[in-house]
């Protein structure tokens, strides 16, 4: 059973009034509907609303209502779905408030047009280069005097000198020339170039 309707003087009034202006007015008209208001926890309200700086996704930033100056005239509001960069000056955004909660709906969005890549082509470069030089040596023996001793004796018979010398030689193997040869030695590696591009407009957060 339903729970019974208690009207007041001034909801009494209310509903008279009602009465009066149909019974007055155009009987073809539309009979008087009665919509069921729900309770407060479960009305959901749109707003229109201004923030400053960057907004990260799950970050709540206050924001201040845009066309309401009486205070209070800001609200706490939560960001469910994407990140916004930071801008010079105040954006303005779409707020909702779905239970107590306000949450983020909708934000400025600009275009702008750039160069995407439509196809690639393998292409294989030089990645390092190593040069090795040999050095061939054309050596010769080369014969040197390392000492000389000189002897000297005197015959007293004839008064004769004579004289002996003795040398002591050497050997070593001296460069004379030779040549040099270098071996070049290189890797290659395989990467990926663009070989078509094409421009198109895309839809970007801010200005």
């Amino acid at each position: 059973m339903a729970d019974p309707v208690i009207f007041d003087r001034s909801s009494a009034e209310r509903i008279a009034n009602a009465v009066r202006r149909v019974e007055i007015g155009d009987r073809t008209e539309s009979p008087l509907r009665f919509d069921t208001v729900p309770p407060p926890q479960q009305r959901k309200t749109f707003r229109i609303a201004t923030f400053s700086g960057a907004w990260a996704i799950n970050a709540t930033k206050t924001v201040t209502f845009k066309y309401q100056t009486a205070t209070p005239n800001t609200a706490s509001v939560v960001n469910l779905f994407f990140p916004y960069p930071a801008v010079t000056s105040a954006t303005d955004c779409a707020i909702a408030k779905d239970g107590t909660a306000w949450h983020l709906i909708d934000v400025p969005f600009a275009t702008a047009t750039a160069v995407f890549v439509s196809a690639t082509s393998a292409q294989t470069v030089v990645s390092n280069v190593t040069v090795q030089n040999t050095f061939v040596a054309t050596t010769a023996r080369l014969t040197y005097v390392q000492s000389v001793s000189v002897a000297a004796s005197l015959n007293t018979n004839n008064c004769n000198i004579t004289v002996t010398t003795n040398q002591v030689t050497n050997a070593s193997s001296v460069v004379t020339g030779g040549s040099v040869s270098s071996t070049v030695n290189r890797t290659t590696a395989s990467i990926n170039v663009v070989s078509s591009t094409y421009t198109a407009t895309f839809v970007r957060l801010g200005a």
